[in-house]
């Protein structure tokens, strides 16, 4: 029988584990079920191809279709909304799955984007021009990894030849064309009210899914998280630094950005009003350090999150896709940055 202290013991990491999964939950369903009732919307109002409008250079060159182009505008609003769409679209066979990666690793550069409003105002204070610097080599970085990605996608995908996208997806979905044309052939737009009623019965059973698997990946990262498992994953992969071409005083602020950003340019700051680092020194060792830090933030949320909204195996893939190819370009860039800084 096992002992009182053990079961106790069990009973407060389930607790505190349940307790965590509610408050990562709290943040991250909401907008998922944003992105799968906003994908239900845009099918039945055939506002696609309206909506993708601004997305068309990217879209056409990359031989993305105009749903995907939608998913790329919100994903300057929410990544995971962006996702979540996505996943819906290809779940009603809209896309397919060399278009799913395409735009999904497309989609990141938003995403990357929009980090100038927590990023910058942390930046700026405590690192001044060199925070600035670091924050325009983040962006190039993004635009870098989604010019790669926008090639891939215009030798891999087939040109989109447009139509209405609300006719396609009927036909995908094994329906009746007729149901979403007028008499006179163009789109049946219903009245916003009853298109909002049938996107909500529509995305119910996705909902329901997504929150399943995310609930439950969520909380066995919060159980992994309580018993230890990602701080032995953070000692391990923090002796990596040990191997690079980094000053002594730069492992510091490394050791930080495993806590957070804000301790990490902290301390960055710290180093720099000191005079114990130069801007480019700075910058190089924050930039490795992203690269070091981002495979225990990649098994700690992006694998969870991505797993709950497209599936275990497709949300682990593109994870992997979009992590690894960000920190190969990081790291040539940061590297540009040594030699001719």
């Amino acid at each position: 029988m096992m002992p009182m202290t053990e079961m106790a013991e069990i009973a407060r990491i389930l607790i505190q584990s349940a307790a965590s999964s509610f408050g990562l939950l709290s943040k991250s369903l909401p907008p998922v079920v944003l992105g799968l009732m906003l994908a239900e919307l845009i099918v039945v109002l055939n506002a696609a191809e309206r909506i993708a409008f601004v997305a068309k250079p990217i879209t056409r060159f990359s031989h993305l279709s105009d749903a995907a182009g939608a998913s790329f505008m919100m994903a300057f609003f929410s990544a995971a909304s962006a996702n979540s769409m996505l996943a819906g679209y290809y779940n009603d066979r809209v896309i397919e799955t060399k278009e799913l990666f395409v735009a999904s690793l497309v989609n990141s550069f938003p995403a990357t984007t929009m980090h100038w409003r927590s990023l910058l105002p942390v930046l700026i204070p405590l690192l001044g021009f060199t925070g600035l610097v670091y924050f325009g080599l983040l962006m190039l970085v993004g635009l870098l990894k989604t010019g790669f990605v926008m090639v891939a996608g215009r030798l891999l995908l087939e040109g989109k030849s447009g139509g209405p996208a609300t006719v396609a997806i009927g036909e995908r979905r094994g329906e009746d064309a007729s149901l979403y044309l007028r008499p006179d052939k163009s789109p049946n737009r219903p009245p916003l009210k009853e298109a909002l009623a049938i996107s909500v019965r529509a995305a119910k059973p996705k909902v329901m899914k997504v929150a399943k698997m995310t609930t439950a990946m969520m909380f066995l990262v919060s159980v992994l998280i309580e018993v230890g498992a990602f701080d032995l994953l953070t000692i391990h992969m923090s002796g990596i630094r040990n191997y690079l071409p980094l000053p002594a005083a730069g492992l510091s602020i490394i050791a930080a950005q495993f806590a957070g950003y804000v301790a990490a340019y902290t301390v960055a700051g710290g180093l720099l009003a000191a005079g114990e680092l130069s801007g480019k020194e700075v910058v190089v060792t924050l930039m490795v350090g992203n690269v070091i830090t981002s495979i225990a933030w990649a098994f700690r949320w992006l694998i969870p999150s991505h797993a709950g909204i497209f599936g275990p195996r497709i949300g682990t893939e593109l994870v992997v896709f979009s992590t690894g190819l960000r920190d190969v370009i990081m790291l040539l860039v940061a590297f540009g940055v040594m030699a001719f800084w």
